[in-house]
């Protein structure tokens, strides 16, 4: 059977060669657009779709955000860089840049991801039954670009009654003064 844990092959936020403009392997031309940038970052803009074959995700994301968006590897609980992220802003997928999740619906589960109760209204997550590791369970993934972000359980507060448990490497932040950008 795969292991399916994230190992880290180099540090969260360190740039991936293969995506930097004219690297070795890299698809990006230099000047191109969204070449700058790690996709999610600010000035980043993947394909209008954001399909993408697997080989330009596989160029574009440093490893780590591969596994788990391509992959739908499930980062080791409680390592997250966002799990204890609190300020206010937007949570966007860390591949294509698209707009997944407010602030205001992030809440403490306990299970060792960032956890929301809903995503934005755009209808930007995709739903599909899971059955691997002997369980059935909801995997919810960008609907722009197909990333895997995790999983929606209907234990969570509120009026929804749902727990979209996300991987930290599925998302990248933005707060809402725009200062500056976690991932």
């Amino acid at each position: 059977m795969k292991d399916r844990t994230v190992r880290k092959s180099r540090p969260a936020g360190a740039a991936n060669p293969a995506t930097e403009p004219g690297a070795p392997g890299s698809e990006a031309e230099p000047g191109a657009a969204g070449s700058e940038a790690e996709p999610g970052a600010p000035g980043s803009q993947a394909e209008p779709g954001a399909a993408g074959s697997e080989a330009y995700w596989s160029a574009r994301l440093p490893r780590e955000r591969y596994s788990v968006l391509r992959e739908k590897v499930t980062e080791p609980p409680f390592t997250g860089e966002l799990l204890d992220e609190h300020a206010p802003g937007t949570y966007s997928c860390a591949g294509c840049g698209s707009p997944l999740f407010s602030s205001t619906r992030k809440f403490d589960s306990g299970s060792g991801w960032p956890s929301f109760t809903d995503p934005l209204p755009e209808d930007p997550i995709s739903y599909t039954t899971d059955t691997s590791h002997g369980m059935v369970r909801t995997e919810i993934c960008c609907s722009r670009c197909g990333g895997h972000l995790g999983h929606v359980f209907d234990d969570g507060p509120g009026p929804s009654g749902k727990r979209y448990c996300v991987n930290s490497l599925a998302l990248a932040f933005a707060p809402e003064n725009g200062a500056s950008v976690r991932s």
